[in-house]
């Protein structure tokens, strides 16, 4: 029972030291049963490098740093083994070079630069490194101009007090004055919020029939819209029609005729004829008027006395007149159609 017991304790710690080495390798970015291609490389100073960050070629991730230890041959060198975990890059070219490089979010890691030889190093060779200045660059690409923009706004907030000091220095009186319009602005702006407020409770009803009219003349319009699009319409149509018609052609045919109406008002002007003698000649006028007034006389005394211009037999008789036939007929007609 008793070698039972201290079998199973054995056994229990063997397990668990197998666990403990692999969990090692594991957290270390290892795995314990693939070959490992590991290299070594010395710096002074690494810059917070610790196990587990990343060893990068041209920003891709081919390796893992496995250990950060102090070289025991000389404590101002720091040796940093790390492992090429990418299965296409795991060795090294000759002349190729490790870069201590650093992130300001990230924090330090490895660059390879690769080299061009055609050999390669050997597992476990010491590969020659370097400092990457792209940490001090970042620093002074940020910094720098920090700096200065400080170094403006401190300029600036001197200038801005000073301007103030200046200001309250000097217009002490001023200022009181102006806090004291301020003051009295708010003031007034109370007293008129005020009868605002009181102007809105006095006219509540007329706001309301006010809004109540509005409201009605926008229900009346939208029942009207039928209304309006027709009308609309019509006047669409009606455009369309007077743009198909043919105004021009009509144009044309009204300014023809004007000009025929001017040449014939420049004729009645200028001409000879009786129209134009009529208008501009008031002696022909005088003797038509005279004619038709002694017409109008020789009319009225016919119908007072017909009997002494015309005498005609009912019974077929001989007519005794001192008129000719012919001056008779047309002296009868004369006289039939002034008195129809």
């Amino acid at each position: 029972m008793k070698f039972k017991k201290q079998f199973l304790i054995g056994i229990i710690s063997i397990v668990g030291l197998f666990i403990i080495v692999v969990g090692s390798y594991f957290l270390k970015g290892q795995e314990l049963w693939k070959s490992r291609y590991v290299y070594y490389s010395k710096f002074t100073n690494t810059e917070g490098l610790t196990t587990g960050r990343p060893v990068n070629l041209n920003g891709l991730k081919v390796g893992i740093i496995t250990n950060v230890k102090f070289d025991p041959q000389n404590f101002n060198s720091i040796l940093v083994e790390f492992e090429l975990t990418n299965p296409n890059v795991q060795k090294l070219q000759k002349g190729s070079t490790i870069l201590l490089n650093s992130d300001l979010l990230s924090g330090a890691y490895l660059d390879i630069a690769w080299g061009d030889s055609s050999t390669f190093h050997q597992a476990k060779d010491t590969i020659p490194s370097s400092v990457s200045l792209a940490l001090e660059d970042q620093i002074n690409e940020r910094l720098i101009p920090l700096e200065k923009k400080t170094n403006e706004l401190i300029s600036t907030a001197d200038s801005a007090i000073k301007t103030i000091e200046a200001i309250f220095s000097r217009n002490t009186d001023n200022l009181d004055a102006s806090f004291d319009g301020i003051k009295n602005s708010i003031r007034n702006l109370e007293k008129v919020s005020l009868e605002i407020s009181s102007l809105v409770k006095s006219e509540r009803s007329n706001i309301s029939d006010i809004v109540l009219n509005v409201k009605t003349i926008t229900t009346n319009l939208k029942e009207s819209n039928e209304v309006i699009n027709k009308i609309l319409q019509n006047a669409s149509d009606l455009s369309d029609t007077l743009i198909a018609s043919d105004i021009s052609a009509t144009i044309e045919n009204a300014k023809e005729s004007l000009k025929e109406v001017n040449l014939i008002l420049y004729d009645i002007q200028h001409g000879d004829g009786t129209l134009t003698h009529l208008i501009k000649d008031s002696t022909m006028y005088y003797s038509v008027n005279i004619m038709l007034e002694e017409a109008t006389r020789l009319l009225e005394n016919i119908k007072t006395e017909p009997k002494r211009y015309v005498q005609f037999s009912i019974f077929g008789g001989k007519d005794k007149s001192i008129l000719d036939s012919r001056d008779e007929k047309l002296l009868k007609k004369f006289a039939g159609d002034s008195l129809n």
